[in-house]
């Protein structure tokens, strides 16, 4: 749950963004489209579909990816993915504005997912604290489910004439990508 100061910083910094870079920003729409490329990447992720993120994830994290990537057990390569509507719930961690030493203009805004997958993870995983399961259906056809965390980081440049697109700059999908 987000605290109330971050919240107002939150709700400060979404008005700065509509009063001098974009008046037609909206957080649903931003947050809309935040689900789904968290999907889409999540699910690239999972099948080390790598080369096609090249759009949408920045050099850096991608470079940090495609190391953790190559060490990662095929059940925590699998528990990165996350369907559509299997995400529960999602809320934006963190929003900045900021300026680089060009006098580019940008926002970065951290948001946090949290979604049900059914990859075979083990109760615990060593050294992490008891990952959160559910159980769905009666008796017989139980399916056991775990609730994961995912942090994603999205930046856009709002400088004149730059691509209007947002890059993920940083990826965290905690006891699973570490």
């Amino acid at each position: 749950i987000t605290s109330p100061a971050l919240w107002l910083r939150s709700c400060f910094c979404y008005l700065l963004i509509r009063l001098y870079f974009d008046p037609d920003f909206s957080v649903e729409e931003f947050t809309r489209g935040a689900k789904q490329a968290f999907s889409l990447v999540s699910k690239l992720l999972s099948q080390h579909k790598l080369d096609l993120l090249e759009e949408l994830v920045s050099d850096e994290a991608l470079k940090v990816l495609k190391e953790k990537i190559s060490v990662l057990p095929d059940n925590h390569r699998d528990a990165l993915a996350a369907e559509l509507d299997a995400i529960m719930y999602t809320t934006e961690g963190d929003v900045r504005i900021y300026y680089d030493d060009d006098g580019r203009k940008f926002v970065r805004i951290l948001m946090r997912f949290w979604y049900l997958n059914g990859a075979n993870l083990p109760d615990e995983i060593p050294g992490e604290a008891k990952v959160f399961q559910i159980m769905f259906g009666d008796e017989n056809t139980k399916e056991k489910k775990h609730l994961l965390t995912a942090n994603y980081e999205f930046q856009r440049e709002f400088t004149e004439g730059a691509k209007p697109d947002w890059t993920i700059t940083r990826i965290e999908h905690p006891k699973l990508l570490e």
